[in-house]
């Protein structure tokens, strides 16, 4: 079972709360394991970048979502019972978006926090 803090931080971001899901694991920083330290802090950062986005501060957003991407591209595509890979291909889309680098205003992928699936009996 992932930490009470990871798991209030996943309700709240997939609630699209970006605020209140970095301060979830951000208050929680202590009950995680410290070998995944960059990854809590690219997690709060990608939260911050979806939060200034929403607000529509572009430089902003981008700055944090770059940020917070260069910290969870340290780490396997599963890391942490997360499944990271998903998640950084969102972000990078999202950056491309905000950068100007994609073709018009396409609408913002849904960005999710998943766990990764437990086989029965593991």
């Amino acid at each position: 079972m992932p930490p009470p803090a990871l798991l209030a931080f996943a309700r709240e971001f997939n609630a699209g709360r970006y605020f209140e899901a970095h301060e979830a694991l951000e208050e929680g920083l202590e009950e995680l394991p410290e070998e995944h330290w960059d990854l809590w802090i690219g997690l709060i950062q990608v939260a911050v970048g979806y939060h200034k986005r929403a607000q529509g501060l572009r430089g902003g957003a981008a700055g944090m979502l770059r940020r917070g991407l260069e910290k969870m591209r340290a780490f396997p595509a599963a890391a942490a019972g997360l499944e990271l890979e998903p998640l950084r291909v969102a972000v990078a889309e999202e950056l491309r978006r905000l950068e100007g680098r994609t073709d018009g205003e396409e609408a913002a992928a849904t960005v999710r926090i998943r766990f990764v699936k437990r086989r029965r009996g593991a």
